[in-house]
This record gives structure tokens, C-alpha cells and sequence, in this order.
């Protein structure tokens, strides 16, 4: 027979398992409280035993530590327990002969079943908010190199809000798939504007949510689109062995969807460039574009995001970017001009500008100093409100192939026009912080 001791020493476990579940995810107890909208001092109560939270908490603080409903289930087990003790004398009392079946079977309270059933019911409500985050999604995409990432930013806040409290609330499984598979997509977009505003190590840990979030959503093109992302934070961080190895497992994911141009032209193909593999190179570069007839884009631009395929155009810039990192400029220039008159149709900011800092980087080689700099300055300015990290590391990889030439003064224009972005209190946009 169940006792208040049995009870009361499995609501301490429970709190202890809480405790270790909390380091192991490296939250203090402040951190979770603050995640699961819960007071510190509950939190270190619950953990001791002291208190023992309604179920909403657990929930709650599953869907934070990833656990895949155990402390839900452990609540619902000490519910049980309770229940049980509470109501045992209420049961008939046992006669002299056999138990009847309600004598026999301890029965679970009718409130527990209907919540069970009104748990199974999907509501307008959530599909109405998810369709409303699915949207956001691709509107932001669309918008991605085309606005400031600092209001991109902004507009993504909000929605992180509703993504908790979507996670925290129950869906059927094709809804909870759709919710996982939009929090990746969220969490990705965040890392790459996050990469852009030079918060790195915020850029990391948001990649790295998206492939987890897309792995929970067991959805290989989300995984492949996240793989990707992850890639591309590693790329412009210096992490170029790390940027492979996230291609290639992206790849693994894509099989034959629309994401295996991305992977190869701007995850490995770059990523080999600055490891010095030319022949890795040229077939990656090689396959990407044998890729892109199965994948028919239409003649749109793609943005660098996309959760479809890579376009002509941005496959061939990413393959120029490639060829110029080994010092091949052999059909570059061509190439280049191309996809800068694309790249000025769609006005997407960001590869207006790296198109044309690489096409300046292939004049310098050529030795042609006044339209690369005059290039040079144009992708500046394109970009002087947006302050994106990718312009400025290409900005300074064409300063360094143009060193050797010695003071020029349209060289010299550019790299004042450089300094006076790039100088000390320019770089954070107004309105936000830089991560402490």
C-alpha cells in the first residue's frame, strides 16, 4: 500500500533528477527559472523536495533541458501515487470472498482521462500559429540580405517567444514536426544574423540548435538546410576543416533534395579552396554545376538561405569566391560581371556587395587598380547601413592581394572608406547589445 513516505521521498528524486538534468545542460538555477517563467527560489525548493510544482512546470522544463518528456512522466507517475493513496479508502472493503474487478483494480480519476483527451486535441489556434511562424520563416529569408540583419533581428524576437510557447503546449506528432522544423529554420536564421553583427560564439550555438531542432523534427532537408547554415557560420569564422566536415555530413542528409548545390558550391567548395585541395576544388565546383538542370530555379535569384535550391547565378559566384582563394582568376572576371547584373536586379545587399569585391580582387590580379577599387568603394557603399561580417572579411582579403601594390590613391580611398566602418563604436547597429 502506497504511504506519504513513498510519496514524499519520490518527489525528492524527482527534484534531484531536476538538479542533474539542469548542470548537465549548464543552466544555473537561475537560468532555468528564468526559461520556464518560474521563480529561483521554487526552482531550489522543487530540486530539494520542498516543493513540488503542477505538471505545467515539468512540461515546461522538458521542453527546455530536451528530455523527451521523462520528468513529465515521473510527475505523472507521483500523481498516480498520490491519487492513489488519497482515494485507497475509498474502495469497499474487502470480503470474505474473491475481490470484484473494482475491488481489485485501483482506477485512475476521470479528470486525468478527460485531460488525456482534451491533450490529443489539435486546435485551430496552434495551426493558425504555426502557419503564422512558417510564414515568418520564409518572409525573413526573402528578406535576408536585403535588410539590415540588426531589423531582422528585431522582427525574429518575437517569434522566439512564440516558438517556447509552442514547445511548452502539446501538438500531434505532423504538428510537432512542423513546429520543430520552423524552430530550426528560426534558429538558423539567427545564427547567420548573428554572424553578421560579429556575435560569433552566439552564432555557433544557434547553428549548432538548428541541426539539433531539425534532428528532433527527423526531417533530412531540414537537417541538410541546417547542416548547411552550420557550415557557413564555421566558413566565416576561420573554421574551415569544421565547414567541410559540416558539408559532408549535410550531404548525407540531402540524398537527392534540393540542398546539395548549397552543400557542395558554398560548403565544400570554399572550404577546400582555403585548405589548398585544387582538385577538390574543381570537383565539387564540377559537380555542383552537373547539379543544377535537376534543380530548376526559373531564372530567380536565390537568397543565401534558401530552403530551396542554389541558383546559376550564386553557384557561380560561390565558385568564383573558390578559384580567386587559389589564385585562379581564368574565366572570373566573365563570370563575375554576370552575376553582379543578376545579383543588382535582385537587390540582395550581401552578394552585391562580395560579387563585386570578388570581381575587384580579379582586377587587382590583373592589374587593373582603378576599376577594382572603384568596385571596391560601390560594395562599401551598398552596404555601409548593413554592416555585414562577410563584406568585411572579403573587404579585407582584396586589401591584402592589393598590398603588394604599394599607396594608390583609390586603393588608399577604400581602405580609409574601411577604416571609418569598421572603427571602434561603428560596428554595433543602434538598438542592440553586443553579447556580454
Amino acid at each position: 500500500m502506497v504511504d506519504h513516505d513513498e510519496i514524499a521521498a519520490a518527489r525528492r528524486a524527482l527534484g534531484r533528477h531536476l538538479a542533474r538534468l539542469r548542470k548537465d545542460a549548464g543552466h544555473t538555477q537561475h537560468g532555468l527559472a528564468r526559461l520556464v517563467q518560474y521563480g529561483r527560489s521554487s526552482v531550489a525548493n522543487t530540486e530539494t523536495g520542498r516543493q513540488h510544482p503542477e505538471r505545467s512546470f515539468w512540461h515546461r522544463c522538458d521542453a527546455v533541458l530536451r528530455t523527451g518528456g521523462a520528468l513529465t512522466a515521473e510527475y505523472d507517475r507521483i500523481a498516480d501515487l498520490n491519487h492513489q493513496h488519497r482515494h485507497r479508502a475509498a474502495l469497499p472493503p474487502a470480503g470474505p470472498g474473491p475481490a470484484t474487478d473494482a475491488e481489485a483494480v485501483w482506477w485512475e480519476h476521470e479528470r486525468r482521462i478527460t485531460a488525456r483527451r482534451s491533450a490529443l486535441t489539435v486546435t485551430a489556434d496552434d495551426d493558425a500559429r504555426l502557419a503564422h511562424l512558417e510564414h515568418e520563416v520564409q518572409r525573413t529569408i526573402g528578406d535576408n540580405e536585403r535588410l539590415p540583419p540588426a531589423t531582422l533581428v528585431a522582427r525574429l524576437r518575437p517569434l522566439r517567444i512564440s516558438v517556447d510557447q509552442l514547445m511548452a503546449a502539446r501538438q500531434h506528432p505532423p504538428q510537432r514536426a512542423r513546429l520543430y522544423s520552423a524552430a530550426a529554420h528560426l534558429s538558423g536564421l539567427l545564427a547567420a544574423l548573428a554572424l553578421d553583427l560579429r556575435a560569433f560564439p552566439v552564432a555557433h550555438a544557434y547553428a549548432a540548435e538548428a541541426f539539433d531542432l531539425a534532428h528532433a523534427a527527423q526531417q533530412p532537408d531540414t537537417q541538410a538546410w541546417a547542416r548547411a547554415t552550420q557550415s557557413l557560420v564555421a566558413y566565416y569564422t576561420g573554421r574551415h576543416r569544421d565547414a567541410l566536415a559540416y558539408a559532408e555530413d549535410g550531404l548525407r542528409h540531402a540524398g537527392a533534395g534540393p540542398h546539395r548545390i548549397r552543400l557542395t558550391i558554398n560548403g565544400q567548395a570554399r572550404a577546400l579552396a582555403h585548405l589548398g585541395d585544387r582538385r577538390g576544388v574543381h570537383r565539387a565546383v564540377d559537380r555542383a554545376f552537373a547539379l543544377l538542370p535537376e534543380h530548376p530555379t526559373n531564372g530567380q535569384v536565390s537568397t543565401s538561405l534558401t530552403l530551396g535550391p542554389y541558383c546559376p547565378t550564386r553557384a557561380t559566384a560561390n565558385a568564383a569566391t573558390a578559384y580567386l582563394v587559389l589564385g585562379d582568376t581564368t574565366g572570373v572576371l566573365d563570370h563575375l560581371t554576370t552575376a553582379v547584373a543578376a545579383f543588382d536586379a535582385a537587390q540582395l545587399r550581401g552578394p552585391q556587395a562580395l560579387s563585386r569585391l570578388d570581381l575587384a580582387t580579379a582586377h587587382v590580379k590583373a592589374g587593373d587598380l582603378d576599376p577594382a577599387a572603384g568596385l571596391a568603394l560601390e560594395a562599401l557603399n551598398l552596404t555601409a547601413e548593413h554592416r555585414f561580417e562577410s563584406v568585411y572579411q572579403r573587404t579585407r582579403q582584396f586589401l591584402a592581394a592589393a598590398h603588394p601594390v604599394g599607396r594608390h590613391p583609390r586603393l588608399q580611398e577604400v581602405a580609409d572608406l574601411f577604416t571609418e566602418l569598421t572603427r571602434p563604436g561603428s560596428a554595433a547597429p543602434p538598438g542592440l547589445r553586443s553579447p556580454t
